[in-house]
């Protein structure tokens, strides 16, 4: 995939879980579920998956089944039933293969892409349980704003050691900034956290060409 594009994606929908973040739980709760789908939509294209739309399916509805887990969470930890989810993906990533058969020699890497994609879907039920978790609301806001300036600055030039350096600084920046004005989050905290961030976005680029 194209840096930019990539970037850009990252950076979009960051954005989108720092804005639903901001405004509460439900609401970050459909901005995951908007971007679990859209991800599910193009994963499949992204890898050459024989049955697009079939495995489209598997990401897309493994990923609502973990996000579905943590909302029924009446108490922490609320990640404890994801890993029903995963199972469920992997699962249905090789039922797949029974019903709809790929192509001769082309079994084993599309039940590894779609469970692969599936479990990274699920993953993002993480942002819903940390932002269910008390005092913990603060911190996704300030961990998506910094992925999403980490990931704009990561590609503002074609010299890679410069992009890192500007997605560090706006990604630390952010997350310092967003940690002085919120209550639970103290500067320092939300320096870590926007670091954390920004190395997440800096390690996914590829060096460009000169």
């Amino acid at each position: 995939m194209n840096p930019t594009t990539r970037a850009s994606i990252t950076a979009v929908c960051a954005a989108v879980i720092a804005a639903t973040g901001f405004l509460g739980v439900r609401w970050l709760g459909l901005g995951l579920a908007l971007c679990m789908v859209l991800f599910a939509a193009g994963w499949p294209e992204l890898l050459r998956v024989p049955h697009r739309k079939v495995s489209a399916a598997v990401v897309g509805l493994g990923g609502l089944l973990a996000l579905g887990t943590v909302v029924i969470g009446r108490s922490e930890p609320y990640l404890r039933y994801m890993v029903i989810a995963i199972a469920a993906i992997v699962i249905a990533s090789l039922a797949t293969e029974i019903f709809v058969p790929s192509p001769p020699g082309r079994a084993a890497g599309a039940v590894a892409a779609t469970a692969a994609g599936g479990t990274i879907a699920a993953t993002g039920a993480a942002w819903l349980a940390a932002g269910r978790t008390v005092g913990a609301e603060d911190l996704v806001v300030a961990s998506a704003a910094a992925v999403a300036l980490g990931a704009v600055g990561s590609v503002l030039t074609r010299n890679g050691t410069i992009n890192a350096i500007i997605a560090f600084a706006l990604g630390i920046g952010t997350g310092a900034a967003l940690g002085a004005v919120f209550e639970t989050l103290p500067w320092y905290g939300g320096a870590v956290v926007g670091g954390i961030g920004a190395a997440s976005v800096v390690l996914m680029n590829e060096p460009r060409a000169p």
